[in-house]
């Protein structure tokens, strides 16, 4: 979700599991690989990462404990991508990582990809037939600059899509916006009735990236992949149209007052959507989870209330529908001494019980080939027309999500956040983004 992501927010920066090992090291000195346990003396993984959420983990992690009660998993997490990079960055460079970490298609593969034990090898070795199991696109994204297999991948995501309330919209005889300009007309019809815009929070430079990506696809189809590799540039036509559309959707009004300083989590879904302050969440395919009843909207003033999702109505010359990309993928650390129980929770991950049971809260597409989300029959017809609109659109997208780059996502964040507060004009937060990218080392 840098993505990223959207994930449930947790009480202060850091949400941790029962089991938390704080500090724990992947134990990397001498030794032959541990194996897979034994009752008496059960082998322990650490496990590190910003998903799945506290309530799915819980779920995942008593299903993996009947399959394999011989192999226990310490599993740490936060909520906040920025936290998780820096803990890992840093534990990694000391040799002290986990045994298991999460990574993100884009940035994160190149960035990790170093410290994680070729996944191909792995694979070949600890899962026979992965490769006609698992959607190769997923693959190709978990796969770096240098051919290397960082991770295999997990669940896919993309973006952008719009949370709604139906209910809310019913109560103010607004119907559900199927355009730009009846999106437009139905934010004002809501806020003149004391209702919030769509609430956005731009605080984040990972969902502003998103929304850059999306939105200049729609003026030039591939282009902002070009850019990134440096055969455009960002000072382009292209990219000149996308930046005045961000303007042009803040002037429509269509997000609140103080969007810059409001975070995703939980600012702007838990404090403003979940609370009926709102009608509208714009974000990514992962929210789609919220259509079903849930531990996330439990206890919230919309727990009753019938929400949907669609997509964010094209914005510009022609309809690319949303991105995708393998919104989490599980790596291996190579200096693990523990790497045949963590291929048992990769294969239950990624081919087994718990992709099931993962894709079943809808926190994002299935790259098992052979998996469908098993939808409750007693779903509301928004829910189910949501999940199937969801679906289709993440299997039909060719349109990659995140760049490679994450000197180039933070810019990019940085600069459409500029245009927000008016510090930035187009032409010079479109000459700054291209400094940055002209800077990276190719």
């Amino acid at each position: 979700m840098f993505t990223m992501k959207k994930t449930v927010a947790a009480v202060g920066a850091l949400a941790m599991s029962v089991g938390l090992l704080a500090g724990c090291g992947s134990s990397s000195a001498g030794g032959s690989d541990e194996g897979l346990g034994t009752k008496d003396d059960p082998v322990e993984l650490t496990f590190w990462t910003w998903q799945p959420t506290d309530a799915q983990w819980k779920t995942i992690y008593a299903a993996f404990q009947k399959k394999y009660p011989n192999i226990k998993i310490n599993w740490w997490r936060t909520s906040e991508m920025a936290d998780y990079q820096k803990k890992l960055q840093t534990s990694m460079a000391g040799g002290e990582g986990p045994d298991v970490f999460g990574v993100q298609a884009g940035s994160t593969v190149e960035q990790y990809g170093r410290f994680a034990e070729d996944m191909k090898d792995l694979a070949d070795q600890y899962m026979p037939g992965w490769d006609s199991k698992v959607a190769e696109g997923a693959v190709e994204q978990t796969t770096n600059a240098d051919g290397k297999m960082v991770a295999m991948p997990t669940i896919t995501s993309g973006s952008e899509y719009i949370l709604y309330n139906k209910t809310l919209l019913d109560e103010n005889g607004v119907k559900v916006p199927t355009t730009y300009d009846e999106l437009v007309a139905a934010n004002k019809e809501l806020t003149s009735k004391g209702l919030m815009p769509m609430a956005l929070g731009a605080k984040d430079g990972w969902h502003l990236d998103d929304i850059f990506v999306w939105l200049s696809n729609q003026y030039g189809e591939g282009d902002v992949y070009k850019a990134a590799a440096g055969k455009k540039s960002f000072t382009d036509p292209t990219f000149v149209k996308t930046m005045k559309a961000w303007k042009q959707m803040i002037d429509d009004g269509l997000f609140q007052d103080g969007a810059v300083g409001t975070s995703t989590y939980p600012d702007a879904r838990d404090n403003y959507f979940y609370a009926r302050k709102t009608a509208f969440f714009p974000t990514g395919s992962w929210h789609v989870s919220a259509v079903l009843p849930n531990d996330e909207t439990k206890g919230t003033a919309v727990e009753k209330d019938e929400l949907g999702m669609m997509e964010f109505p094209t914005v510009g010359d022609k309809d690319t529908g949303p991105t995708t990309g393998v919104d989490f993928g599980l790596a291996v650390n190579k200096d693990s001494k523990k790497k045949e129980a963590a291929m048992k929770f990769v294969e239950f991950m990624t081919t087994g019980e718990g992709q099931q049971e993962w894709i079943n809260t809808l926190q994002g597409a299935p790259v098992a080939k052979d998996m469908k989300v098993q939808v409750p029959s007693d779903a509301t017809e928004s829910a189910k027309a949501s999940i199937d609109l969801v679906t289709k659109g993440q299997a039909s997208s060719k349109l990659e999500r995140k760049l490679t780059s994450q000197e180039l996502n933070d810019e990019i964040g940085v600069q459409m956040q500029n245009i927000y507060t008016g510090d930035a004009t187009v032409d010079s937060a479109l000459k700054a983004i291209q400094q940055v990218s002209e800077g990276l080392d190719r």
